[in-house]
C-alpha cells in the first residue's frame, strides 16, 4: 500500500477516537531531516478507555514530495492496555490484508506478545497485543538489590545499565518502577525511559524532558527516540485525565 493508503486507512478505521498526542510525521520536521536512516518514519497514538494504541509506520527515505505515493513496508500497531474499541479499530487495519505469519512473528518467537499479521502486498501489517500488567514472580532479594546497585552506580557502562534495566522488569512492581526513576537520578538510560513509558507511569516525564533539552543538536536519531517516548507518556496523560474527568 502507497503512504497515502495507508494515511487514509488509518483515518477510517480510528474515526472518532481521540489521539492522546501530536502525531510524528518525519519528512514534516527538519530537525530529522540528517537522521541517518535509510526509511521515514509516522507514529500516531489512539486513546480510548485504558487502553492505548501506537502505531508506527515505515517507507523508504524517499524525497519528500514523493512519500505519499511511496510503498509502505511496514505498518504495525501497538495494543497496550485495555479497550475492546481500539482492539476492533486496530483489526480493521489488519483485514486490510491477507493474512500471512509475518516475519516478525518468526523473528521474535514467544515473547508475551499475540500477533495478528497480514500483509497488503508489499506492506506488511502486523497488529501487537502486548501483555497487560499483571503480577510477576519477585525477584529473590539479593538479585533485586545487586542490579539495583548497578542502576544507581555513576560508573556503571551502558551494556550494563541496559541488561540490569531488562532483568529487573520481569518483575513488574512498584519497586522496580521505584528504582528505574531512581536510576534516571543518576544519569540517562533509554531503556529505563522505554520501560516506564511502556508502563505509562508519569514520573518518568521530567526525566525524559531533560533528557530531550540535553539532546545534541547533531543527534537526530536519540532526538526522535526521546520525542516518541514522550509522545507515548503524553498520550498515557490524556487518557488517565479523560478517565479522572
Amino acid at each position: 500500500m502507497r503512504l497515502s493508503h495507508v494515511q487514509a486507512l488509518l483515518d477510517t478505521s480510528f474515526q472518532g477516537v481521540e489521539e492522546g498526542a501530536a502525531r510524528m510525521y518525519e519528512p514534516e520536521d527538519p530537525r530529522f531531516d540528517e537522521r541517518p536512516s535509510a526509511v521515514w518514519l509516522e507514529y500516531r497514538w489512539y486513546v480510548h478507555e485504558r487502553g492505548l494504541a501506537e502505531v508506527f509506520v515505515k517507507w523508504r527515505r524517499v524525497e519528500k514530495e514523493a512519500c505519499a505515493q511511496e510503498e509502505v513496508s511496514v505498518l504495525r500497531i501497538h495494543l497496550l492496555g485495555h479497550s475492546a474499541t481500539l482492539t476492533g479499530r486496530a483489526r480493521r487495519v489488519v483485514e486490510a490484508g491477507t493474512p500471512s505469519q509475518g516475519k516478525l512473528l518468526e523473528l521474535l518467537g514467544a515473547d508475551g506478545v499475540k500477533r495478528e499479521c497480514s500483509a497488503a502486498g508489499p506492506t506488511g501489517i502486523t497488529l501487537e497485543h502486548w501483555p497487560h500488567p499483571a503480577p510477576q514472580p519477585m525477584l529473590p532479594e539479593e538479585t533485586f538489590q545487586a542490579l539495583s546497585a548497578v542502576l544507581v552506580h555513576p560508573e556503571s557502562s551502558v551494556e550494563e545499565r541496559h541488561e540490569a534495566v531488562d532483568r529487573l522488569c520481569r518483575e513488574r512492581s512498584l519497586r522496580v518502577v521505584h528504582t528505574l526513576l531512581a536510576a534516571l537520578e543518576v544519569g540517562p538510560s533509554l531503556s529505563a525511559l522505554r520501560r516506564l513509558s511502556e508502563w505509562g507511569e508519569p514520573g518518568a516525564l521530567p526525566h525524559l524532558e531533560r533528557a530531550l533539552a540535553a539532546v545534541a543538536p547533531d543527534n537526530p536519531a536519540d532526538l526522535w527516540a526521546l520525542t516518541a517516548l514522550q509522545r507515548r507518556l503524553h498520550a498515557w496523560e490524556t487518557m488517565t485525565r479523560a478517565l479522572a474527568g
